[in-house]
């Protein structure tokens, strides 16, 4: 779906009422939809997914989020997923969850997958909703909406990805570290031939930490980069065994993976099973994330492991600590470390567990 075009205006800020006529509805109605009211009190979905495109298609800013966040506070935060259906978020909520509990604040989690989710997600957070929004979806998607509300003084942060812009802190992990680790410790196994499985979605934003990594590691031990060994797919248990399943159909195997995603490398054993390839012995596997579930597979799966709870605390803390003004404020990008939690999924030495570092 498009994301459609805001309006041309000939005064320099949009009114409710403008809001409500573009929309169809009533002024009363706007009020009640962007000030998150609007289920409560009986609006349908569908009208409040007007309200919210009108309210976006205006860039309209209600006058109190204007007036920075000093008047009156909601003890929200917002949470925007790309996802809520993986294991790894799961992990990322409970932790942030608990941290905002913890200082007197709820977390209020919201989709922002696809175009209008996002313009919905953008119109609430425009009407005062939440007193600070963390985002754990591609920021490029919404690096222009995102400015937007930090200028008008709401703190924003970004989980795993970069910081799109100077007033917007980040806290993520060294992915290109993480992706660097795991394929060297496959060659260091001797292995030569090693793939990667890597996200689609990822690609096409041009952001491909772990990639990166991978390629770093064969480029130091001598190996050409070989394109036919590179399988991309959606991070979901089913793309990573679409990706594995295209990558044995190949005439010459790989003898090694790395895998994006730990989801995504259990997707990647399910073909390799499928297909009676045996692991390690046949294929060695490394996935990336350190999900709890990686321990409970067969073969338990080697990864690349860091702090889930970590990057939900710091995530809530440094919002938090915007909203107080808190004396010293983290840096704009904090990076988290990755280690290499061997099991049995790459035929390595458990006594070689901990890379960090090296």
């Amino acid at each position: 779906m498009k994301r459609a075009l805001p309006l041309k205006r000939t005064n320099s800020r949009a009114t409710s009422a403008e809001v409500a006529k573009l929309a169809g509805v009533s002024r009363t109605t706007v009020s009640l939809v962007l000030n998150d009211r609007g289920g409560e009190l009986g609006i349908s979905a569908e009208t409040r997914a007007r309200v919210a495109d009108a309210a976006a298609r205006l860039s309209y800013q209600p006058s109190h989020a204007a007036r920075s966040l000093r008047r009156w506070r909601t003890n929200v935060i917002a949470l925007l997923l790309y996802t809520l259906d993986s294991f790894y978020n799961a992990e990322i909520i409970g932790a942030a969850h608990a941290a905002a509990l913890e200082r007197g604040y709820s977390l209020n989690i919201m989709s922002a997958k696809f175009d209008e989710v996002q313009r919905r997600a953008y119109a609430l957070l425009s009407g005062g909703v939440a007193d600070g929004v963390i985002v754990a979806a591609p920021p490029a998607d919404l690096a222009a909406d995102l400015k937007k509300l930090a200028e008008n003084g709401m703190p924003i942060v970004v989980m795993q990805h970069h910081s799109p812009d100077p007033a917007i802190q980040a806290v993520r992990v060294d992915l290109e570290r993480g992706g660097y680790v795991a394929t060297r410790h496959l060659l260091d196994l001797g292995h030569r031939r090693i793939a990667h499985i890597g996200s689609a979605s990822q690609r096409l934003l041009k952001r491909r930490e772990r990639s990166d990594g991978y390629a770093q590691a064969l480029q130091e031990a001598g190996i050409a980069a070989d394109p036919h060994l590179v399988a991309m797919a959606e991070p979901s248990l089913a793309g990573g065994f679409a990706a594995m399943e295209e990558l044995l159909a190949q005439e010459s195997r790989p003898s090694a993976v790395f895998v994006y995603s730990d989801q995504m490398a259990i997707g990647a054993l399910h073909a390799l099973r499928k297909h009676g390839v045996r692991v390690p012995e046949d294929m060695a596997v490394v996935g990336f994330d350190g999900i709890a579930l990686g321990g409970f597979v067969t073969p338990e799966l080697t990864t690349v492991d860091y702090s889930r709870a970590d990057i939900g605390r710091l995530a809530v803390e440094a919002v938090i600590g915007r909203l107080e003004g808190e004396a010293e404020p983290p840096p704009r990008e904090q990076v988290l470390p990755v280690r290499l939690l061997v099991r049995e999924s790459c035929g390595g030495a458990r006594a070689a567990t901990d890379r960090e570092g090296a």
